[in-house]
């Protein structure tokens, strides 16, 4: 028979050999589905596991600039603790100190699941703390008040007025 007699691919074989075929075709679509998930899985551990090596070896150079970032928050921290109040710099260091850590915990976690670049989450902390550090730094060098606390009581009190009318 001529194959322009078929309608289907499938009525070229007898019954049985089609059951066969369509057997194995299926067994052959079900073992390439499970090899191409596996591969998928093996993908993705490879994958996370190359982010957190970048993230790691990129925290050990943050981790060096940090130190150096937290001497010129620590300095200028100093030279209060010279003019007097001693509690007022040691609060203001450890708040910088837990954003420091809640920083680096939470870019951890956005570079592992891939929303930030491995290598741009583990510097974020300094491009956070830097630009307070410098502040802090310049303020000290020309003996300015690092907060002017007239404001925040002037202001607390006209929001305090507000709610009690």
């Amino acid at each position: 028979k001529p194959l322009e007699e078929y309608q289907h691919f499938y009525q070229l074989f007898k019954d049985n050999d089609e059951r066969r075929l369509r057997n194995k075709a299926k067994s052959f679509v079900r073992s390439i589905h499970a090899h191409s998930e596996s591969a998928m899985r093996s993908l993705d551990r490879l994958m996370e596991s190359r982010v957190k090596h970048i993230y790691e070896l990129h925290t050990k150079y943050s981790m060096a600039a940090v130190c150096f970032i937290f001497l010129f928050i620590g300095a200028p921290m100093g030279a209060i603790v010279r003019k007097g109040g001693f509690g007022y710099p040691i609060l203001i260091s450890i708040i910088f100190f837990m954003l420091f850590i809640v920083l680096t915990i939470f870019c951890r976690k956005i570079a592992e699941t891939f929303v930030l670049p491995a290598a741009a989450a583990a510097w974020v902390p300094c491009g956070v703390l830097f630009p307070v550090g410098l502040f802090l730094t310049v303020k000290a060098m020309n003996d300015s008040k690092v907060v002017n606390s007239d404001r925040f009581f002037v202001l607390f009190n006209k929001i305090f007025k507000r709610r009690k009318k």
